[in-house]
C-alpha cells in the first residue's frame, strides 16, 4: 500500500494549479466570510474530491489493467483510496481551520470552541460522505457515468433530508428541538456516535467497493 500512496501523493503534487485557485478561494472567504464551517467544509470537500480524480487517473488509457499486473491486490487498492481520502481531507480540514484560528485573532473575531468543534466535525461528516458514495460509483461507472450517480444520489438524500423535516414537523418536532437535544448530550457521546456512524458508513462502503473491482475484467 505504501507505492499506492506514494503514487497518489506525486499525482497530488502535479496538481498546483488546482490547489492554487482552492488556496485563494479558501484566503478569500477566510478574510470575508464570518462563517469559518463553510470554509472548513469547502476545503475538506475539495482535497477529498481529489481521491476520486487520482481513480480516474488510474483508469486512464487502460492504467489499472497495467496497475494490477504489479504486486498489488485489489483489496490494497480499496484500502489505499479510503485511506488517502481521509489523510488529504483531515490535512486539509486541520490547515484551514488553524488558518480560520488566525485569521479570527486578526479580524478580532470570537471564534469558541463550539465553533471549532462544530467546524471540525461537520467537515468530517461532509467529507466521510463523499468518500462513501463517490468511491464505489467511481469504480463502477467510471468519471463521467460516476458523477451522474453521485447527482443522483445527492438529489435523493436532499429529497431524503426535506422529507424527514416535513414528517419531523406534523409530529410537532422542531429542528432547533432536536439540535438543542444534541447540545445538551455529553460531547464523548456526540463524538462516539458521529465516529461509529463514519466508521459504520466506510466500512459498508469499502466493502461494495471490493465488490466491484473484484467483479471487474481488466
Amino acid at each position: 500500500m505504501k507505492a499506492l500512496l506514494i503514487k497518489d501523493w506525486k499525482l497530488l503534487k502535479n496538481q498546483k494549479q488546482f490547489f492554487l485557485v482552492t488556496l485563494v478561494i479558501v484566503g478569500v472567504f477566510l478574510f470575508t466570510s464570518k462563517n469559518f464551517v463553510f470554509v472548513v467544509s469547502y476545503a475538506t470537500i475539495m482535497y477529498t474530491i481529489f481521491t476520486i480524480s487520482t481513480i480516474s487517473y488510474d483508469d486512464y488509457h487502460n492504467g489499472m489493467s497495467f496497475l494490477f499486473t504489479l504486486p498489488v491486490s485489489r483489496r490494497e487498492y480499496v484500502v489505499e483510496k479510503y485511506f488517502f481520502g481521509i489523510l488529504t481531507g483531515s490535512g486539509a480540514a486541520g490547515a484551514v481551520l488553524a488558518a480560520a484560528a488566525a485569521v479570527s485573532r486578526v479580524r478580532e473575531m470570537d471564534m469558541t470552541v463550539e465553533e471549532l468543534t462544530v467546524s471540525i466535525m461537520t467537515a468530517i461528516l461532509v467529507a466521510m460522505f463523499v468518500l462513501s458514495f463517490t468511491i464505489p460509483s467511481q469504480l463502477k461507472f467510471g468519471a463521467e457515468k460516476g458523477r451522474m450517480a453521485m447527482m443522483a444520489v445527492s438529489m435523493v438524500f436532499f429529497v431524503l433530508i426535506m422529507g424527514c423535516g416535513a414528517l419531523l414537523k406534523r409530529t410537532g418536532w422542531q429542528a432547533g428541538n432536536l439540535f438543542r437535544r444534541v447540545e445538551e448530550a455529553p460531547a464523548e457521546l456526540v463524538v462516539c456516535v458521529i465516529g461509529a456512524g463514519c466508521a459504520a458508513m466506510l466500512l459498508i462502503s469499502a466493502l461494495i467497493s471490493l465488490r466491484v473491482l473484484k467483479q471487474r475484467e481488466f
